[in-house]
């Protein structure tokens, strides 16, 4: 027999969140083989699990057996079911794959999802959408790797935004010129590298940030320091108000295939509210630059931002699908630790209608990867849609995590996946740090690679 209390393990503070938001209350699991007490608000919940616990694999079985307790609990506490039920974790298709792994078949996979870990049908349905859509672009290929290129500026910081990020002004100029310096001798060295172990580059993936926030010379400079990849090649053009038709130029010569501009929505209210400094008119002027140059195209929306109504929302989606972009993700407004609404008070509750709406109105169109992060409204997630033959090979792939990510530039996490090991290479996130520890740290990522690449051999 086991007890512990709930605030002491911090995926069960994940479910309780669910729930409570950060007023975590005081509660207690008692376990005896598969039989589960909780305790909490002097209130005794009891099961028995022994008929799912074969369902799980034996190593995962304490923990999620934890968590589905807590989550069985607090739902006939409060009356109130998650759509996700009681997963916390990034990755729900994940939980598919596995079960597909032991040998059941998508419709016994997806039964797992929702008999299980309490997934709402409708959840699961899209996650069988997903892994269809994906069927043939789930690669494990240890020659290959993707690269990542992060660019940590900005033409202003969004209300919204968690990442560390750098105003693209002329106080910043000589800091965004050292930066974009010794970004384009990380990235020369690492591909001299990538190219001593015989590795291959699957996708090229430039984020940021907002790339197109750097001038057209550094824009240049950046791209021609990787050159043309001869694979998908995204670079985030996310700024509307940072498109020109010279920049436009710039990654069309060095081989982009697909870039990403995002109005996020098309209430000019709404844009100024959240300090996106550009119009939606901006935004049509930006999409019609780019598919003059005969790029794909994807379009973030967010549903959930303050004050939206869902029919703000749908004129966005509507406005944006007019326009037949190949890739439309909705992201389901998270508020992040380091975000400026972080603490500005409850959810949009009409955020549920407005995701609804997307996946009952995106016909031509289909959802192709998924992920979740915390404190997203109404306990939803993000979710990107695209034309048939059109799926982002990168998202997919790291999304999966079947593939390495080889990344460049402050704050770029690097990840070696082979042999059932994942492991996680940082760099520095504050830009003077990247810049003092700069040799150290691109040494340590490469001796990184090199020693996890001569163990799998």
């Amino acid at each position: 027999m086991q007890r512990f209390d709930i605030r002491q393990n911090a995926e069960l503070c994940d479910v309780a969140r669910l729930f409570f938001d950060e007023d975590i209350p005081t509660a207690a699991i008692v376990c005896d083989g598969f039989s589960y007490v909780v305790e909490i608000f002097d209130r005794t919940f009891s099961f028995d699990y022994s008929d799912i616990a074969d369902s799980i694999p034996q190593s995962r079985q304490a923990a999620r057996l934890s968590k589905i307790a807590l989550y069985d609990a607090l739902a006939s506490l409060t009356g109130e079911v998650k759509p996700w039920g009681a997963l916390t974790g990034v990755r729900p298709t994940k939980l598919v794959y596995e079960a597909l792994a032991a040998g059941r078949n998508e419709n016994e996979a997806l039964a797992v999802m929702s008999e299980i870990y309490r997934v709402s049908k409708k959840r699961a349905d899209i996650l069988g959408e997903i892994i269809r859509a994906q069927r043939g672009k789930i690669l494990f290929l240890n020659e290959y790797v993707n690269l990542y290129v992060h660019i940590p500026f900005c033409p202003s910081r969004c209300n919204y935004c968690s990442f560390v990020s750098v105003p693209m002004d002329k106080k910043h100029a000589a800091e965004a010129r050292l930066y974009v310096e010794l970004l384009c001798k990380e990235i020369r060295e690492t591909l001299l590298f990538l190219n001593s172990r015989g590795l291959k580059i699957l996708s090229a993936y430039i984020g940021g940030g907002t790339p197109t926030a750097l001038d057209g010379q550094s824009l240049d400079s950046v791209l021609g320091a990787i050159g043309d990849v001869g694979c998908e090649y995204t670079c985030e053009a996310g700024r509307p108000d940072s498109v020109t038709e010279e920049k436009m130029s710039i990654m069309r010569r060095h081989g982009v295939t697909r870039i990403c501009i995002n109005p996020q929505t098309l209430n000019d209210a709404t844009l100024e509210k959240i300090g996106r400094r550009h119009t939606a008119e901006q935004f049509f002027k930006a999409y019609d630059i780019a598919a003059k140059c005969g790029v794909d195209i994807n379009c973030d929306l967010i549903a959930g931002l303050n004050d939206e109504t869902q029919e703000d929302f749908s004129r966005s989606f509507d406005g944006v699908k007019a326009l037949c972009p190949q890739n439309i993700t909705v992201h389901s407004l998270a508020k992040k630790n380091g975000s400026g609404i972080r603490y500005d008070g409850g959810e949009n509750l009409r955020t549920a209608a407005m995701t609804e709406y997307a996946f009952s109105h995106s016909n031509g169109y289909s959802p192709y990867y998924l992920y979740r992060q915390k404190r997203q409204a109404c306990n939803l997630e993000n979710v990107g849609f695209a034309v048939l033959g059109k799926e982002c090979i990168n998202n997919i792939t790291t999304m999966e995590e079947t593939v390495s990510v080889v990344a460049c530039g402050a704050g770029a996490i690097s990840k070696y996946v082979g042999g059932g090991k994942i492991a996680r290479f940082a760099n520095m996130r504050d830009l003077k740090l990247y810049a003092e520890r700069f040799d150290e740290k691109l040494a340590g990522k490469l001796e990184f690679f090199d020693s996890l690449y001569d163990s799998a051999r």
